[in-house]
């Protein structure tokens, strides 16, 4: 039997969560990072299933080279932290989780062996001794925190393979418990974070010195209340009027993440935004890209710290278009005082209830 690779991308690095809404934006997070590194497939792999925080991929046939098997890493490695840095300037939570999603690393181990393919509910799953030791190969004597271990059936090619001009080649070798003990050798991944692109930055709107404004004090704590009106997952508790919410379910809502409202036969598009309102104070922003009546019109969520609960404040903000339309703009702040008591209400209704809170922290 043909020696099959065996491919394991593992991701780690997140501290154990506070409360339930960090390990909702924690499976989020991690559910975007697996299918980046699903996607980044280079090598005609399958994947055999999604492991908690690693994918476990397989391929049947001819194995890869050393230098195929760097390329792939390399490509996964860097889509995996060009995407994490987005977190460092694209993300309006402060949870845990999204502020520790900086600190997650990826470590890749390959592995080949001959194996067997069980059929169950329509999927194939790899079986046998080497799919065992693959698995077994995370827990290792490496130093690094993020680097390829390759073991010497894991290439086609003789000898030793090829070392990288951006990193070493090292050696070493585990023993894996009643099968036997295995050389490998590896290559730290570290030294790519020099060639992982920066995010583009940060879209910026300019505020109006005397915008539409409207606030009122919750009886609720200032992150969970930010997470009600954030989280899009919990917008049917008080965004009424609204048919349908179109939007990625499995994504943290962050700059630049965009969804629509569904209002009868309207289709209105929203960007996500974030501004600086001063410290102590988190604002989650709307950006409606296209409005007739005027340009650039945000709406601005900002949430503060008041005596033991929170206080909400909406701002409408919105620059006006050239003349003769700008003679229109004074219809946008007639809107505004339609809509925003209305949604201030039901925000403060929603909130005060435990009815939108996940089971664990009612």
């Amino acid at each position: 039997m043909k020696p099959s690779l065996l491919f394991i991308p593992d991701i780690s690095g997140f501290t154990k969560f506070v409360n339930e809404t960090e390990v909702e934006h924690g499976r989020h997070i991690i559910a975007e990072l697996l299918q980046l590194i699903v996607d980044q497939n280079q090598l005609g792999l399958t994947v055999s299933e999604l492991e908690g925080d690693a994918v476990f991929f397989y391929r049947e046939g001819h194995l890869p080279t050393s230098e195929e098997l760097i390329a792939q890493s390399r490509a996964m490695f860097e889509a995996f932290h060009a995407h994490i840095r987005r977190y460092e300037t694209q993300r309006i939570c402060e949870c845990g989780a999204c502020c520790g999603a900086l600190q997650l690393t990826l470590k890749i181990v390959a592995h080949a062996g001959p194996i067997d393919l069980l059929s169950v509910a329509g999927f194939k799953k790899p079986y046998g001794p080497d799919v065992i030791v693959a698995h077994r190969l995370l827990k290792n004597d490496v130093p690094d925190r993020e680097y390829l271990l390759m073991t010497e059936s894991s290439f086609s090619e003789d000898g030793d393979p090829v070392t990288p001009e951006w990193s070493a080649l090292c050696s070493g070798s585990a023993e894996v418990d009643d099968v036997g003990v295995f050389p490998y050798r590896w290559i730290p991944l570290s030294p790519l974070h020099e060639f992982v692109p920066d995010p583009p930055p940060p879209p910026t709107f300019r505020r109006m010195e005397n915008p539409f404004r409207m606030s009122t004090v919750v009886d609720r704590d200032p992150d969970e209340l930010f997470e009600l009106i954030s989280n899009f997952d919990l917008r049917g508790h008080w965004n009424h009027g609204v048919d349908r919410l179109e939007y990625e379910a499995e994504r943290v809502n962050r700059i630049g993440t965009q969804h629509r409202c569904v209002i009868g036969d309207r289709l209105i598009d929203f960007e996500t935004v974030t501004n600086d309102f001063g410290e102590g104070r988190r604002a989650y922003g709307e950006h409606l890209p296209t409005n007739p009546i005027v340009r650039e019109h945000v709406n601005y969520f900002i949430v503060e710290p008041e005596d033991g609960r929170s206080r909400l404040t909406v701002e409408v903000h919105y620059t006006p278009r050239i003349f003769p339309l700008s003679l229109l703009s004074p219809l946008m702040r007639r809107q505004a005082k339609k809509f925003v008591p209305p949604v201030l209400d039901a925000l403060k209704k929603a909130a005060e209830s435990d009815a939108w809170r996940p089971t664990a922290l009612v």
